[in-house]
């Protein structure tokens, strides 16, 4: 009986990400009836591991992008280069404790970190730059969330030396 229930309670992720969505609108929305601070500290923590994610994903995708290129105008084939990276989904999976969860970010701020780490990847900032737009995109979340608790982002950029390799980036996030 217990496996007839999980086959029939399981959610799709699009439905997940959509909860996610709403939980996300509902906590920012409730101005009377506030959702309970641990609720809108969890969404927050997700939202910063969310921000994290996205941002790691952008160096991951430029990074390949530019060797793209840089093969293609190697070669004398007239092959169409190819296109840019582009932000996918403000909705990023997490591993928890309690198993995986959707964290939503509203577009316009996961499009922001998308194109932050796009703009580190090419060397365009510096990473006390990036940390310092990441943490006023986090800071606008916490806000709209009634957060007071200040949560840092992007903390492993800081123990980034100059000439790291996005590899090295990623492999010092640490493991959410």
């Amino acid at each position: 009986m217990s496996l007839f229930k999980k086959i029939f309670t399981k959610k799709s992720t699009e439905e997940l990400k959509q909860q996610s969505r709403f939980d996300y609108e509902k906590a920012t929305k409730s101005v009377g009836n506030r959702s309970s601070l641990g609720f809108r500290l969890r969404l927050a923590n997700r939202a910063k591991v969310n921000i994290e994610k996205t941002f790691l994903e952008a160096v991951k995708l430029t990074e390949e992008y530019e060797l793209l290129k840089k093969s293609y105008l190697a070669g004398d084939d007239t092959i169409e280069s190819p296109e840019p990276p582009r932000l996918v989904d403000s909705c990023q999976l997490i591993s928890t404790d309690n198993g995986v969860v959707i964290s939503f970010i509203p577009e316009e701020y996961a499009e922001e970190i998308f194109k932050l780490g796009c703009s580190y990847q090419n060397c365009v900032i510096e990473s006390d730059k990036a940390i310092s737009i990441a943490q006023s995109i986090l800071n606008k979340i916490c806000f709209e969330l009634d957060i007071n608790k200040e949560i840092d982002v992007l903390e492993f950029l800081t123990t980034e030396d100059n000439e790291a390799t996005s590899g090295d980036v990623e492999s010092k996030m640490p493991s959410s």
